[in-house]
């Protein structure tokens, strides 16, 4: 009898074994399974139900994790309409306060040609250049937003026609020359004998342009260095232009204010300003103009922090 019921409680127990065995790879199974609809969220893959109308508490996750999923979706396409609207209406505004500027501007130009020919207050010429400088920079924002709109939409096509870059430079250096000049600011240039590269000449110029702007804005001039120990900055930019196995480069490192640690990323931002920056105009859009210009010319442009100001490269495919 005794014999019996230990064969029983025996039978009983490695039943309960196996039952447990099988429970413990089921539950391991439906773990794995959540685990990797979890990765398909944040891969943003499209989750199925696999067990649809069972009453099991897999049945409630898996159930959950569905429509979290469609609730981040529903976020992100309505964030999404959200950026595409507010782009749209800057766009729209920036398109539509073209024509008003242009007038404000010629109206402008003509009353300063009556002011020329007539005795006024030096105070009303004060406040019409002041009128002026706040046109200008009216323009300039309006401009920006346009091309910041369409290189977002995509609308611009790069068309890449001329193959000498080192054309391309000296134009940029050309046309920031004039600025450079009013604060005593010289370009030391390095650049081969020749070097080409395919690229569209008036995009890649005015990211070269932005660029250089930079440079110049956010270096000190020729009165920086008047000090005795040699602390100051030096009134000079260096563009250099190189080509390697792979990518064409050109550098451009001044030695101006820098920027902080951290920083090499967010001044591509768009309206981002440097922590070191004070007084200098500027509304954080011509280095986020620029990366995208590069980006469409299939190449990259970094920043890099010196003991003094800054280098930034723009990398170019050489075949490109």
């Amino acid at each position: 009898m005794y014999w019996g019921i230990g064969l029983a409680l025996a039978g009983f127990i490695a039943g309960a074994g196996v039952m447990y065995g099988r429970q413990r790879r089921y539950r391991e199974q439906e773990l794995q399974s959540l685990a990797r609809m979890t990765e398909m969220i944040l891969n943003e893959q499209k989750l199925e139900l696999s067990v649809s109308g069972e009453e099991t508490l897999y049945a409630r996750i898996e159930n959950q994790l569905v429509r979290v999923q469609e609730m981040l979706q529903g976020r992100s396409e309505a964030a999404l309409r959200s950026r595409d609207e507010i782009q749209k209406l800057i766009s729209e505004i920036a398109h539509q306060m073209r024509t008003p500027l242009m007038n404000a501007k010629t109206y402008l130009e003509l009353l300063q040609d009556a002011m020329a020919e007539a005795a006024v207050p030096e105070e009303l010429r004060s406040d019409t250049e002041a009128v002026e400088e706040s046109t200008e920079k009216l323009h300039f924002l309006v401009e920006n937003f346009v091309k910041m709109s369409r290189l977002e939409h995509h609308i611009i096509q790069i068309r890449k026609e001329d193959g000498d870059i080192l054309r391309t430079v000296r134009n940029a250096l050309g046309q920031i020359q004039s600025a450079a000049q009013d604060k005593g600011i010289t370009f030391a240039v390095t650049f081969p004998e020749r070097a080409v590269c395919m690229h569209d000449s008036n995009w890649l110029g005015e990211a070269l342009y932005n660029l250089l702007d930079n440079a110049v804005k956010y270096s000190k001039g020729h009165t920086a260095m008047q000090v005795p120990d040699g602390a100051g900055f030096s009134p000079q930019i260096e563009v250099s232009v190189a080509v390697n196995e792979m990518f064409l480069k050109i550098r451009i490192r001044d030695y101006g204010i820098g920027i902080e640690a951290g920083e090499e990323n967010e001044i591509f931002r768009r309206f981002y300003r440097g922590k070191r920056v004070t007084t200098q105009e500027g509304y954080g859009i011509g280095l986020y103009l620029a990366r995208e210009i590069v980006n469409l010319h299939g190449g990259f442009l970094t920043a890099r922090r010196m003991s003094k100001g800054l280098v930034m490269e723009m990398n170019l495919p050489f075949v490109c």
